[in-house]
């Protein structure tokens, strides 16, 4: 827990520019997962969020939602008809990728793949 917040994103971690000048907006999920991570606090997240000037959409639209499903509905179709065993993804992934294409953002992520089968015109970087 002694670890600075926003020290995840030093050196060549950090996302290009983003942080500094403000750009960076979250849905609910994310914040959520994010408290997820052995030795984050709610308390932790919040104060990263808070000191980096990243915001937090806590509210989603229908038009959200109504995306999101229809991804994961695509996503699990593909799934069936390839008879995927590997890794599966979670309704969240789709939400946190509906938000950033309903609302025309970048999408910084470590795994970009589920992303872009799912919201082919979605900007994302990888870092």
């Amino acid at each position: 827990m002694g670890q600075r917040p926003g020290a995840e994103f030093s050196g060549t971690k950090r996302p290009r520019g983003c942080i500094s000048s403000g750009d960076i907006d979250r849905c609910g999920p994310v914040f959520a997962e994010l408290i997820a991570v052995p030795g984050r606090s709610e308390a932790f997240v919040g104060s990263f969020f808070e000191e980096t000037g990243i915001g937090v959409d806590w509210e989603l639209p229908e038009q959200v939602w109504r995306l999101a499903g229809r991804a994961f509905q695509a996503y699990a179709e593909r799934r069936r008809k390839q008879r995927d065993v590997g890794a599966r993804r979670i309704l969240a992934d789709f939400v946190i990728g509906a938000h950033a294409s309903a609302n025309g953002c970048r999408l910084l992520t470590l795994d970009d793949q589920p992303y872009r089968s799912s919201f082919p015109t979605l900007a994302i970087e990888t870092f």
